[in-house]
């Protein structure tokens, strides 16, 4: 202990004095270079006539601009403890202790866990402590700055000689800063910090909150206004939440959590758990789709976003969720009675749904979204049955001109620092197959019946269609262009075949159609080959403004056929999904999806389809090796490369004169 030169010593009513530049070292064991305290002026006075009784009253203890410097090792020993009888043979033990005024004024606390990890580091700290006795409650109250955040504490220690002793005491504590509101009532463990009691928090950024306690996310949508109220237990650096209801942005959910906050700097935070939840718009944490969702549809004729993709807030953590959700909007998609394991691991998330509700059918899904590089990837596998075309393809590509109901088979994967980017850079493959439905803007048996009626556009306009009672397709995906050269349609008096491109970048369809009349009068399961004469037809332009038109000519069938040609050659055999999965994610996973492909004719074939009658995806599981994440980089973009350097491959869905 050493002491200034500024002493005053006081006898009577209180036994006390005061001094400037006080400076107390650490007990034996710990660094005898760095003071315990020090302080600029150290007030200190005691009750006289109960001090003559062995009671020791403090009715002053107030240190000025103080440094407290506490230190902990990982044996649990402290620069703090205070002697008592079970743990010293000295007399100068502490057997009560009163505290009248005791208070750290302008101070400074830095604390030391000895486990190699930074101090932290308190400022501006106005602390009081109130104490009648060792077994009476305690009243704390502090005032502070936390990593420049100002932070209010006001607590009740409901045994504090079980804190000397290190034993458990009864804890209340409310905290309070611009990030973080939080209740604690429960107990404390001394020895070893655990909490366990009932804990509600809340803030108005979640984001915010993150970056607070080091673990940041950049800036972009949601993770917003947050609440979590429930049972806590807490030792070390992980944290059990159990039977709480949490809140999110507009999510409300219930269930279990456990919390591992990062043991360095660099680490990341980790959720594991079980939730469940009525509904979850995930649109709040993605970028915002080009085309706005409004109350009679969708805009298609907006082009996809430029914006810069941003996936780089999967980085700031990891996790392991299992998710029960009613309802779950995905941009313009929607699904019900949803179960989700999701999992979230260097900057990539890994979402399956093993069972969903979508469109009046049901099936399984999985998406995974890779932000741990510059150039995100994503990739999606959807398999669904009995579902409705028309909702379904107007919210997923804003076309809504087929009804019916069916089946859908999609394996896609894509990479682009923007949406734009990523559509245009689609590769995989699709099947859908829709029974008792329609096309809509076109009535194919009178164009079929009559080439009067073709030119003269009485087949054509918002009130013709063209019952079907089969329409499928397989489609091979590459450069964001899905091209198809088995397309069919049964109608008991027409049958269509087709060829053709979806581009799914540029938002547009060039499809050579062969509707022919029958007389047969099978439809679903009816031979798709039956002859019978009929005009081509071809429909195409941008999805907002689709054209029909008869196709006189080999022209049109030329052209297409190689464009077709130019998409087969690009893609690629393997499911993108499964390769990236299998990359960020390891091939170990019991919930990983079947792998699911289509076999597409060759090349060379003619609009005429005389094939089979179901367009039902073909299986095709494959052995091989597991790629690394820059093989799955020069595969998603491998298209984009070629079409570059080859001026005669092309997707481009101009439409030629027919």
């Amino acid at each position: 202990l050493t002491l200034g030169n500024d002493i005053s010593v006081s006898f009577f009513p209180a036994l006390g004095f005061s001094v400037n530049d006080i400076s107390l070292s650490n007990p034996e064991g710990f660094d005898s270079t760095t003071p315990f305290i020090k302080a600029k002026k150290l007030t200190f006075a005691v009750a006289l006539l109960p001090l003559l009784q062995g009671q020791i009253r403090v009715q002053q203890l107030i240190f000025e601009g103080a440094e407290l410097n506490l230190r902990a090792k990982t044996n649990g020993v402290s620069n703090w403890t205070f002697p008592t009888e079970e743990n010293s043979n000295q007399q100068n033990t502490i057997e009560d202790l009163s505290l009248n005024d005791v208070r750290l004024v302008d101070g400074a606390v830095s604390f030391d866990g000895g486990d190699g990890k930074p101090p932290m580091q308190l400022s501006d700290v106005d602390a009081g402590v109130t104490l009648q006795s060792l077994d009476q409650p305690a009243q704390l109250t502090a005032s502070l700055t936390y990593l420049r955040q100002h932070v209010s504490i006001d607590g009740t220690l409901g045994k504090p000689r079980a804190v000397l002793e290190k034993g458990e005491t009864p804890m209340q504590a409310h905290v309070k800063a611009a990030p973080l509101d939080a209740t604690f009532d429960g107990t404390f463990n001394a020895a070893s910090g655990a909490l366990a009691g009932n804990l509600t928090a809340s803030g108005g950024s979640l984001r915010n909150l993150l970056a607070w306690i080091g673990s940041p996310m950049q800036q972009g949508a949601g993770f917003g206004a947050f609440r979590i109220a429930g049972a806590m237990q807490h030792a070390d650096q992980t944290t059990a939440l159990n039977n709480i209801d949490l809140s999110l942005d507009a999510i409300r959910a219930h269930g279990n959590l456990t919390i591992v906050t990062p043991a360095t700097p660099t680490g990341r935070l980790q959720v594991n758990g079980a939730l469940t939840a009525p509904s979850i718009d995930l649109n709040t944490y993605l970028p915002a789709p080009a085309q706005d969702a409004q109350a009679g549809g969708v805009t298609t004729s907006s082009a996809w976003s430029n914006d810069a993709l941003d996936l780089s807030g999967l980085r700031a953590l990891d996790a392991n969720l299992s998710l029960g959700v009613a309802a779950l909007k995905f941009q313009r998609f929607s699904f019900s009675d949803v179960a989700l394991a999701l999992k979230v691991a260097n900057g990539a998330v890994d979402g399956h749904l093993t069972r969903l509700s979508m469109y009046g059918g049901t099936g399984t899904a999985r998406l995974i979204a890779d932000g741990s590089r510059a150039t995100p990837q994503i990739a999606v596998d959807l398999n669904v049955q009995n579902i409705q075309a028309e909702p379904l393809l107007k919210d997923a590509i804003g076309f809504d001109r087929i009804t019916g109901r069916g089946r859908l088979q999609v394996t896609l994967a894509g990479a682009g620092r923007s949406q734009a980017a990523l559509m245009h850079a689609l590769h995989g493959n699709a099947a859908f197959s829709f029974n008792d439905g329609a096309f809509k803007g076109v009535n194919l048996a009178a164009v079929a019946r009559s080439i009067q009626s073709a030119l003269s556009g009485a087949a054509i306009g918002p009130g013709a269609s063209t019952d079907f009672a089969e329409l499928g397709a397989t489609f091979t995906v590459a450069n964001g262009a899905a091209a198809t050269q088995d397309l069919h349609l049964l109608n008991p008096f027409v049958r269509v075949d087709g060829q053709g491109l979806i581009n799914i970048g540029e938002q547009s369809i060039d499809m050579r159609l062969a509707p022919r009349a029958v007389r047969s009068t099978q439809g679903q399961g009816g031979d798709a080959a039956t002859q019978g004469l009929g005009i081509p037809f071809r429909v195409h332009g941008p999805w907002s403004h689709v054209s029909f038109e008869p196709a006189l000519g080999d022209v049109v069938q030329n052209q297409l056929r190689s464009q077709i040609g130019n998409v087969l050659g690009h893609q690629d055999q393997n499911n993108p999904l499964t390769q990236l999965g299998a990359s960020l994610f390891g091939t170990g996973a019991s919930t990983t999806p079947a792998q699911s492909g289509a076999t597409t004719p060759p090349a060379s074939d003619t609009a005429s389809h005389s094939g089979s009658t179901t367009s039902t995806a073909t299986q095709q599981p494959q052995e091989q090796r597991t790629p690394s994440l820059g093989d799955l980089l020069r595969q998603a973009t491998q298209g984009r490369h070629r079409s570059n350097s080859n001026d005669t491959t092309t997707t481009t869905t101009t439409a030629p004169s027919p």
